[in-house]
């Protein structure tokens, strides 16, 4: 696999996304492909965490099947996601410092022990599940107006940016099997639905993420967050609060647009 014309892509992107500006879309045939985009956030996860952050799990995107063949897909993709994207419940997040950011509704599994490479069941995959919480999933593109194919979206690390996990609960894997979920924004709904007859379910999403993880030899251990994909169609994010009613729990964010600092 020949990375030597994309040598410079992961210190540019994660260049654009620490001063909240946007790179050009790359031009078509210019791209790396879905192995090379892969290996492109590997490097990129690197060297976030030569610089002290921690890696803190994973988040399904392109879920759903029309997102696949729009990019050629034949399976969903992933993103990582480290200690420096988490933010906390009820607090506020400056927009000045993102670049064009898109709201997620999500749920978040939590591992309950580290699972080493093997052939799993469903069963035994979700057994490993201790507990779940409401996420919100703050995604942000750094490629100029969300323009990207497969490989580019890869090498931008699936667009992760910011999570927000609710209060957890002990998993039941009969119970969470169906998710309700509930946004507002500002006392205005956003979006209401649940999980039944989707192909793409988040236990769905949940097993065929563990399993790719570790097929690609990525480390799952205790404690570790799986973002299980959007469940409602992602939202461009207008000032004010958020709030998200799911599993019996309510998650508050509040977005607002600060000055960028000189």
């Amino acid at each position: 696999m020949n990375l030597d014309l994309f040598a410079d892509l992961p210190g540019a992107l994660r260049q654009a996304g620490l001063s909240a500006t946007v790179l050009p879309a790359l031009a078509d045939g210019a791209a790396p492909d879905v192995a090379q985009g892969y290996r492109l956030q590997q490097l990129a996860l690197q060297l976030r965490l030569r610089e002290g952050e921690l890696l803190r799990g994973w988040k399904v995107a392109f879920s759903a099947a029309a997102a696949q063949a729009r990019f050629g897909l034949s399976e969903p993709v992933y993103g990582a996601l480290t200690s420096t994207m988490q933010v906390e419940p009820g607090s506020r997040v400056d927009l000045a410092s993102l670049i064009q950011p898109k709201l997620e509704v999500e749920l978040a599994f939590l591992l309950g022990r580290e699972i080493v490479p093997g052939d799993y069941t469903d069963e035994q995959l979700i057994e490993a599940i201790a507990e779940v919480a409401p996420a919100l999933e703050i995604a942000d593109c750094r490629w100029q107006g969300w323009r990207f194919d497969a490989g580019a979206f890869l090498a931008d690390n699936a667009a992760a940016a910011l999570y927000c996990l609710g209060q957890r609960q002990a998993f039941d894997s009969k119970r969470h099997a169906r998710v309700d979920y509930c946004l507002e924004h500002e006392g205005e709904l956003c979006g209401v639905g649940h999980s039944d007859g989707r192909i793409d379910t988040p236990l769905v999403n949940l097993c065929w993420l563990l399993r790719r993880l570790l097929a690609d030899g990525q480390p799952l251990s205790a404690g570790q967050v799986i973002l299980s994909g959007a469940l409602l169609a992602p939202l461009d994010i207008k000032p004010g609060e958020y709030r998200l009613q799911m599993v019996g729990m309510e998650l508050a964010l509040r977005f607002e647009s600060m000055s960028k600092p000189d």
